[in-house]
């Protein structure tokens, strides 16, 4: 079977994980939720994490299905 060589959910997952570690488990959270912004900004958040995830997943395709 020949491997292919367009690239696939692997890097963008990491980048997605590390994007969110950076912006909701740092002392970069204490900063956004002290700006006085609406209470459902953190679910915004979530939402965007959760909307990105799935264009990442997406974007790998089915390969190997």
């Amino acid at each position: 079977m020949p491997l292919s060589s367009e690239p696939g959910p692997a890097p963008g997952s990491v980048a997605l994980f590390l994007l969110s570690i950076f912006l909701l488990c740092t002392p970069f959270t204490d900063w956004w939720l002290m700006a006085g912004l609406p209470w459902y900004t953190p679910f915004l958040g979530w939402l965007g994490m959760i909307v990105a995830a799935g264009l990442v997943i997406h974007r790998g395709g089915r390969r190997g299905v």
